[in-house]
């Protein structure tokens, strides 16, 4: 029940500055802006374009343009939504602690008495669901914009934008614990770079699955395969997979000769499966761990 108290007085606390309010808003207004504004250019001018080439080559119809627009509007909606929950994931990691020690309101509630370990889970609490329900109005919006092109995908946003969630939530428990320690700023420097790192690792370590040139060095296999398993996976859904799936099979029935595009297909992440699932779980417990240990070691 503490815990709970200490997660409604962060919500609270977090509603009075106005930050989520404000990313929120810009996030909506921009996939509002972004729908528009590809809805009238796609009405104005791609639906009167039609693409030819040299014999007897004919390129996508209008229809076929259309909709090739259209999957580049939800390929852009999956980004911006990434990109916000990430924003948020930082918003939420530099104040829902760094603010309470940092104002000494940290020393009235560990009077009440509230343990430590009461308050890392109320603050946690608190900090996903902030990011759940303000990423998860920007997907409802997103779906409801996607109908201005006669829908489709709905069912692969969503799913992405669980998946931007559980990503954005890895980064906002390393910013909160490291926030405990550290200038909030500095904080969030140091989780920038770091999940830039994960980042940079995971994707070379998926071209080595796939087969790149960096499979045939043992000691790179060896050392990326280390790096894998001690930092964060992205989850990605199945939305890329489906977005290039339609996108190639127009362009394949356009292509001179029935070009394949299966090399390129395979080369688009699929789904994360289980294993990925069950290691994202382990690492958000390993850093509520550490959003503990912050907490306890830190002398107030």
């Amino acid at each position: 029940m503490k815990s709970l108290a200490v997660a409604r007085y962060t919500i609270v606390e977090m509603s009075r500055r106005r930050l989520l309010i404000v990313f929120f808003a810009i996030g909506a207004v921009g996939i509002a802006g972004l729908g528009i504004l590809l809805k009238a250019f796609s009405s104005a001018f791609v639906g009167n374009v039609r693409v030819s080439g040299p014999g007897d080559f004919e390129g996508p119809t209008p229809e076929q343009l259309t909709r090739l627009t259209e999957l580049s509007f939800v390929n852009d909606l999956i980004a911006v939504l990434g990109i916000f929950a990430l924003l948020i994931a930082f918003a939420i990691g530099m104040t829902a602690i760094y603010h309470d020690l940092e104002s000494g309101s940290i020393v009235g509630i560990f009077s009440k008495p509230v343990s430590r370990l009461e308050f890392a889970v109320g603050k946690v609490v608190a900090a996903a669901v902030g990011m759940i329900v303000v990423v998860g109005l920007l997907g409802v919006e997103a779906r409801l914009v996607m109908y201005l092109f006669g829908g489709g995908l709905e069912d692969a946003l969503w799913w992405e934008t669980l998946a931007a969630v559980a990503n954005a939530v890895t980064l906002m428990l390393i910013v909160l614990a490291l926030s405990a320690w550290v200038n909030n700023i500095v904080a969030a420097i140091i989780a920038f770079i770091y999940n830039g790192a994960a980042g940079i690792v995971v994707m070379l370590h998926q071209q080595m699955t796939n087969g790149g040139v960096l499979a045939d060095n043992q000691v790179l296999h060896v050392g990326l395969t280390i790096l894998y398993w001690l930092v964060p996976h992205a989850l990605i859904s199945s939305a890329p997979r489906e977005i290039a799936h339609q996108e190639l099979e127009i362009l394949n029935s356009t292509a001179p000769g029935g070009a394949n595009f299966d090399q390129a297909f395979s080369g688009i992440p699929g789904p994360s499966g289980a294993a990925d699932i069950i290691w994202w779980a382990f690492v958000v417990a390993v850093l509520f761990g550490l959003v503990y240990l912050a907490v306890r070691r830190r002398q107030v």
